[in-house]
């Protein structure tokens, strides 16, 4: 029995435009399965998109149909794409990089750039909500079973220039590349980048002062209201405040520089 497709939706464009894309999708395909990632991207928030996408869409069934409404170039010269990726994933939204990390993830894949007379018999839409004039119409389009091919003419996608981190011979240095709910703020170092064995670090965020921290593998481990280091779901070292913010706290905002360097200790050249 064929399963009914399943089409994934990250916007930064809140619960009621959200609500218009979902009333496309099951207008042209009632027995869609909707999963909702994010509606509160922060507005433009392309590399935090980015970021969502390329650690969860990997996690999804092969086949998944995924959307990404996070579009500051809105009726601009950008194109509308359609990606699908080697596993069948197909991955929609504009051509700013917010698709790329997810097809990187998923080992690349090809890719057309909708076309809008090929969605609707009138090829118009609004110039300002393409994502429910051309991204839905295309993602539903293909859950019925249609053709990459039948949505567009082939072409690239560009790429999104993600910050390397960097190993040094006393610690890390990074970025913060995402701030969840709860104000954690979490970094594009790998756990396994955090210096081995230590427990009590020096953190610098940008070219502020240093402070203390403490290596914690849960929030429980870390005193009320003190800062810590633990290891994010996402495999990434994150900087988290017991019952708190961590991104209040220190000022953190998106693309922070981040180091963590070993705590001397004292008689050692340390204080």
């Amino acid at each position: 029995m064929r399963r009914t497709p399943l089409v994934t939706l990250t916007t930064d464009i809140g619960w009621a435009y959200a609500a218009q894309v979902k009333a496309v999708l099951l207008r042209h395909h009632p027995d869609l399965r909707i999963v909702d990632v994010a509606h509160d991207i922060r507005p433009q928030g392309v590399r935090e998109a980015a970021f969502v996408l390329g650690h969860l869409v990997p996690r999804f069934p092969p086949g998944t149909i995924h959307i990404a409404i996070v579009d500051p170039g809105v009726g601009g010269s950008r194109a509308a794409l359609a990606i699908r990726c080697p596993d069948g994933t197909r991955l929609v939204g504009p051509d700013n990089g917010v698709l790329s990390l997810a097809a990187a993830a998923l080992g690349g894949g090809r890719a057309v750039r909708l076309d809008p007379h090929r969605l609707s018999p009138e090829g118009t839409s609004s110039a300002t909500f393409e994502g429910r004039d051309v991204f839905a119409p295309a993602a539903a389009k293909l859950a019925s079973g249609r053709a990459l091919s039948a949505l567009g003419s082939p072409t690239e996608w560009k790429l999104l220039r993600w910050p390397k981190p960097n190993l040094r011979s006393e610690g890390v240095e990074g970025e913060v590349v995402y701030v969840d709910v709860f104000g954690n703020a979490i970094t594009n170092l790998p756990v396994e980048m955090l210096p081995a064995g230590d427990r009590e670090l020096r953190l610098r965020v940008g070219s502020g002062p240093t402070r203390r921290v403490r290596w914690a593998r849960t929030y429980a481990d870390l005193s009320p209201g003190s800062i810590g280091v633990v290891g994010s779901s996402f495999g990434l070292l994150e900087l988290a405040e017991r019952d708190g913010s961590a991104t209040e706290r220190l000022g953190l905002t998106l693309g922070d520089r981040v180091a963590l360097t070993r705590a001397r200790r004292a008689g050692k050249g340390g204080k």
